[in-house]
């Protein structure tokens, strides 16, 4: 492996990897100029890396004109922050996305599940591997849904393919995640991926897993932030607070309708008035009455915050 895709493994291995939202204008075409500002607000607050049109970006719902320039946007905004760009669909889709991001100077690629497939272990590791050989900068898989990869699959992909850096967990299940900590040692990356990825985090933790995704962090990075300080300073009473106060009460919203996973990002940067849009069809957005919830929670959140201990 080459010293760039170690050095960007080692920048995944640990913090919080922030997903922009993608921002539309009220028309529903994209807004650059929003996007810009967007990236750019992430950025200063220093996550891990950034992924631009991700799940949470609705990678599933822009065209490839509007994908590379959301990504140009995003890498020209990003600053010294690694950019790892979106990718997905099928495999001739993926492979031109990959060739873009590495051409427009994204570092790394986050590889999506294939579109509306539904493969064995060999097709998955033919459509991972296909991607790794069209580009030379990192790839990891999004373990989820339709994609989800046995301990033994992922392991060969790194085997074969120097920049197969590791996967993105989306599911939750330790036993693979145990397998894959202790046989792929220094040479895998691992991410905690689950919706809502801090509710799993102290687990993760525990075991040596110690990035993960955060869509609140995209809409209030204080809050995510303090959140993953307490998970990893052993801050027992601010890290029970958040979750029983905050996270826990999100989850309740984001889990009534199909797509609110999406939804609450985009209600949650217009709760704090860094307003990115609508989503896009078929996702919906959420009611006023869970907007004002929503609000709520939030105003909760940056309360515990305020009231936590400072760092030492």
């Amino acid at each position: 492996m080459d010293s760039s895709l170690i050095k960007l493994a080692k920048a995944l291995s640990e913090g919080i990897l922030a997903f922009p939202a993608t921002a539309f204008r009220d028309d529903g075409a994209i807004d650059a100029d929003g996007m810009a500002r967007h990236v750019a607000t992430l950025a200063a607050e220093q996550p891990a890396a950034l992924v631009p049109i991700g799940g949470a970006g609705e990678i599933f719902s822009v065209d490839p004109d509007e994908y590379e320039t959301l990504l140009d946007v995003a890498i020209d905004q990003a600053g010294d922050v690694p950019v790892i760009a979106g990718v997905g669909h099928g495999l001739a889709t993926a492979r031109r996305a990959a060739r873009a991001a590495e051409r427009l100077g994204a570092p790394g690629i986050l590889l999506f599940p294939p579109y509306l497939t539904t493969a064995d272990q060999a097709g998955l590791a033919h459509y991972v591997g296909a991607v790794c050989e069209t580009v030379g900068i990192g790839v990891i898989a999004y373990s989820r849904n339709n994609g989800i990869f046995d301990a033994e699959t992922a392991l060969r992909l790194a085997e074969r393919h120097p920049n197969f850096l590791g996967v993105k967990d989306g599911v939750g299940d330790f036993e693979t995640i145990l397998k894959l900590k202790l046989e792929g040692g220094d040479r895998f990356t691992l991410i905690n991926g689950v919706p809502t990825a801090e509710i799993l985090a102290a687990q993760c933790f525990a075991v040596g897993v110690t990035s993960y995704s955060s869509a609140v962090f995209t809409f209030l990075p204080a809050v995510a932030k303090r959140f993953y300080r307490a998970v990893r300073d052993g801050e027992t009473e601010v890290f029970d607070r958040l979750m029983r106060e905050f996270y826990l009460p999100l989850v309740a919203i984001r889990n009534r309708r199909r797509g609110y996973a999406v939804s609450i990002v985009k209600a949650g940067l217009r709760a704090v008035g860094e307003p990115a849009g609508p989503v896009r069809a078929p996702l919906m957005d959420l009611t006023a009455e869970e907007m004002a919830q929503l609000e709520a929670l939030i105003a909760t959140g940056r309360r515990i915050v305020a009231e936590a201990p400072a760092p030492v």
